[in-house]
């Protein structure tokens, strides 16, 4: 790469830099774990393990200029360590099953699933294409039982190899021993197959330790979410969310503000399990915060917390941050500093707000931009906010906050969007006048910053809950959890009696099912193309919890939340039908 024409200029002499923080959020939610079979019901912890967690941290590590931020939650952390100890999931148990001896179901979970990748990736290899083209786009049980009988068995292999290297990192598919794997490129074999595995476990358990020796380093920040990534404010309360939403319809109140504390606490537990101090910094699920919520992370010892700039326009009297012609934020100087935040007069603790702007310049439009175009963009806005913030004669220092998802954005760029990260990386380490911190050093360095007296309840969606709440599928959910939370409440309180062990068990089913992960697919604003999966993850949580304390389950676990799609026909249309209508027996 030849940047010779994008040299730094220096800071002039007494000014100080643009300080950049950039915070990647790898998140997964807690998949459920079958008690009989051990699989997990989905892959997308394992696969992103391999294609996205460790890549992005050893990216970084090539430019140690940068300083970089991740948000590693416990969810994807624990499912980290189960992977890394040999768990399975259900699609990986499928790939590793002798191709010789797939079950009928197998086929067909592989016709229906094994092609869950971006295009941009599924076009890169000939014989992935070819056999997406064999499967067709009649997804219906006749199509695919068609399909299935004319595949081979090298067929069937080649795609058990293909999905997951696919979800595999460029740079390791481009050395040994994965390389060999795609100079082949078709009629794999079983030890083929073991190869790949046998790479992917080796990946996933370097994950959580190159985060760790990096931040010891001091490059990185890590910081966590609360424990299962739950909308904390809706713990506390559910009718937080009529700040943002008054004339929502609401469920019946939910309101379990010790399950808030507790999911900060085991959060905390979680995170110095594995980087043997407490975190400094939360990312709260979804930018989720509210004044109620703001002394858990406090008292906990959380340092600071993150949201959206609209969360901050709303905390501070705005209805929004003006933006010109080109992007640049009007009231700068009230967006890019972090405030002060407190629950009591003897508590205090810092949030700061991303840009939603720049964030969303990563996540969304770049992917259409050269690399190295859509690099030079991004810091010609960031001398934007700085020459703004000259203008208005404002002392400083400044921080830019760029917040935003570490995984799901870069299958929508060419390459993989190694060109655009690697070109980033590179001017922020040349240019004198932008400076990448964390925010826990920014802190350090200015730690008197103005107060937020009543933190606004919203997320970074909307600056309000509606992902989550107010549609009826989401509202009948918050019921069902409800049902099953006071049913718990009932042994807490001693009025029923179990022991602690199964006490314990059914917190962490509620715990589970208090995700916001859950809520995210109910009602009509996202479609993951199957959701009835995540509704049935999140009834088996709240089954559980009976189970676990030995009560029958409820007939509302097993009636689902979501309205059920119907059911294809099982044969197509051969033609029309013209009946003969005979009245004559009806005449008297």
């Amino acid at each position: 790469m030849t940047l010779t024409s994008l040299s730094p200029s220096p800071t002039p002499k007494g000014e100080a830099p643009l300080y950049l923080a950039i915070v990647w959020h790898q998140h997964q939610p807690l998949y459920y774990k079958d008690p009989t079979t051990h699989l997990y019901k989905k892959p997308w912890v394992r696969v992103h393990a391999t294609k996205d967690y460790l890549d992005m941290v050893s990216t970084v590590a090539r430019y140690p200029k940068v300083h970089v931020t991740f948000n590693l939650t416990p969810n994807l952390m624990r499912q980290l360590d189960d992977f890394a100890a040999g768990a399975q999931d259900v699609y990986g148990a499928v790939s590793a099953t002798n191709a010789a001896t797939l079950t009928p179901a197998d086929k067909r979970f592989m016709l229906q699933r094994f092609f869950d990748i971006n295009p941009k990736i599924l076009n890169r290899y000939p014989r992935y294409r070819q056999l997406s083209d064999a499967r067709g786009q009649d997804l219906s049980d006749v199509a695919l039982d068609a399909v299935a009988a004319r595949w081979s068995e090298a067929d069937w292999r080649d795609l058990q190899v293909y999905f997951n290297l696919g979800w595999t990192d460029l740079d390791f598919l481009g050395q040994a021993p994965l390389k060999s794997l795609v100079d082949k490129g078709q009629n794999f074999s079983e030890s083929d197959k073991q190869i790949l595995f046998n790479e992917q476990l080796c990946i996933i358990r370097q994950v959580i330790p190159e985060h760790k020796r990096l931040q010891d380093l001091g490059q990185i920040e890590v910081i966590t979410t609360p424990y299962t990534h739950p909308i904390l404010p809706l713990l506390v309360d559910t009718n937080a969310a009529k700040i943002a939403m008054p004339d929502a319809d609401l469920p019946t109140r939910f309101s379990y503000p010790k399950d808030a504390v507790a999911q900060v606490e085991q959060a905390v537990a979680v995170y110095q399990e594995h980087f043997g101090h407490p975190p400094h910094g939360m990312w709260p699920a979804e930018g989720s915060v509210s004044q109620q919520v703001a002394g858990i992370f406090i008292r906990n010892g959380i340092r600071w917390i993150a949201s959206d700039e609209g969360v901050l326009a709303h905390s501070i009297g705005l209805k929004e941050f003006i933006r010109d012609s080109r992007g640049t934020v009007q009231q700068a100087d009230q967006l890019y500093h972090p405030y002060k935040i407190h629950d009591r007069p003897d508590e205090e603790g810092y949030i700061l707000f991303r840009d939603i702007a720049l964030s969303d310049k990563i996540g969304f439009t770049y992917s259409g931009t050269p690399g190295l175009q859509a690099a030079q963009d991004f810091m010609n806005r960031l001398h934007t906010i700085r020459d703004r913030l000259a203008t208005d004669g404002k002392p400083g220092p400044y921080l830019v906050s760029v917040i935003l998802d570490g995984e799901n954005a870069w299958e929508n760029y060419d390459n993989d969007g190694k060109d655009f990260l690697n070109a980033l990386y590179l001017l922020l380490s040349e240019d004198h006048t932008i400076q990448t911190i964390t925010p826990s050093a920014f802190l350090d360095l200015a730690p008197q910053q103005p107060m937020i007296q009543d933190l606004w309840a919203g997320s970074w969606i909307s600056h309000d809950f509606s992902t989550w709440i107010g549609e009826d599928e989401e509202n009948l959910a918050w019921d069902y959890l409800r049902w099953a939370r006071e049913l718990l409440a009932k042994y807490e309180s001693g009025e029923k009696h179990a022991s602690p062990e199964a006490l314990q068990r059914a917190r962490e089913n509620i715990y589970a099912a208090e995700g916001s992960d859950w809520f995210w697919w109910y009602g009509s604003d996202q479609d993951s193309g199957n959701d009835q999966d995540f509704d049935q993850q999140f009834r088996a949580y709240l089954r559980q919890v009976y189970q676990d304390l030995g009560e029958p389950v409820a007939e509302f676990v097993d009636m689902p939340v979501m309205a059920q799609k119907a059911q294809a026909p099982s044969q197509n249309l051969a033609g029309l039908v013209t009946p003969a209508i005979d009245d004559s027996a009806g005449k008297q």
